[in-house]
């Protein structure tokens, strides 16, 4: 690399203040590829921070709609607590129905034998 040469005009003999001005923009220079470098890296983790937290909120979105979904399958499938207990109710304590239910066995017991 070759040398820069200061050509100072003016009062100021010695040039400190020409040198130092340029020193300080030459710095200043100096350090704006890493100054961008680290803009492109905040940038870069802030997108992707920012990617990860919404895919985050689609997937519980998600989730939340398949329970929902869900539930509302099983209560539309599922009998409700009072028709459980009236099918119950009918299967069980009904007197005529058993009897009818022993007739049919006993004829069908009969009706098999030779």
């Amino acid at each position: 690399m070759g040398t820069v040469e200061i050509i100072v005009e003016g009062n100021d003999p010695s040039g400190d203040s020409v040198t130092a001005a340029v020193a300080l923009s030459s710095t200043v220079v100096a350090e704006q590829p890493s100054m961008l470098s680290n803009l492109a890296y905040a940038n870069q983790a802030s997108s992707s921070d920012l990617g990860a937290k919404s895919q985050v909120a689609n997937q519980d979105a998600m989730n939340r709609l398949g329970l929902t979904i869900l539930a509302d399958a099983v209560a539309r499938v599922q009998p409700g607590p009072a028709e459980s207990r009236s099918a119950v109710t009918v299967l069980t304590s009904n007197a005529l129905a058993q009897q009818i239910a022993d007739l049919k066995a006993a004829i069908n017991a009969f009706a098999s034998t030779p």
